[in-house]
């Protein structure tokens, strides 16, 4: 079992780093080609990606990334979700807020991992967009 962590733990560096922050650019050149990329309501776009054994799934808003969604066949084992929240954080600390949230200490950054083993990692200035406009007619 220690062997199969090593070797993924040296993997998901390599596979797992679309950024909170980035531009569509720097997601081509970490990924290659995008499986869709279509526009979104509300000023977002979306874009998927597939690398190795995980589908990567970005939110676009104002040229940046806003969101990610990292998905793979199988839950994400705890050390993957750290390394998540820790390339995602940056320097800032993360915090529990209940059994499924986190959000970074400056209350920039907000995670949320499904039941169904999806990550989903957002900035609180999208998040309060999205609220804002899926809450109008």
């Amino acid at each position: 079992m220690k062997p199969l962590l090593i070797f993924l733990s040296s993997i998901i560096p390599l596979t797992v780093q679309a950024r909170i922050g980035e531009d569509y650019s720097k997601c081509l050149d970490r990924y290659g080609d995008v499986y869709i990329k279509y526009d979104g309501n509300h000023g977002s776009e979306y874009a998927l990606f597939g690398k190795s054994i995980f589908k990567i799934n970005i939110t676009l808003w104002n040229g940046n990334v806003h969101q990610i969604g990292y998905g793979k066949n199988t839950a994400f084992t705890d050390s993957e979700f750290t390394y998540m929240l820790k390339v995602n954080g940056g320097e800032h600390a993360w915090q529990r807020v209940d059994e499924a949230r986190w959000m970074t200490r400056n209350a920039e950054l907000t995670a949320v991992r499904r039941n169904s083993g999806e990550v989903i990692i957002f900035t609180t200035a999208y998040g309060d967009h999205y609220s804002l406009h899926k809450s109008r007619p």
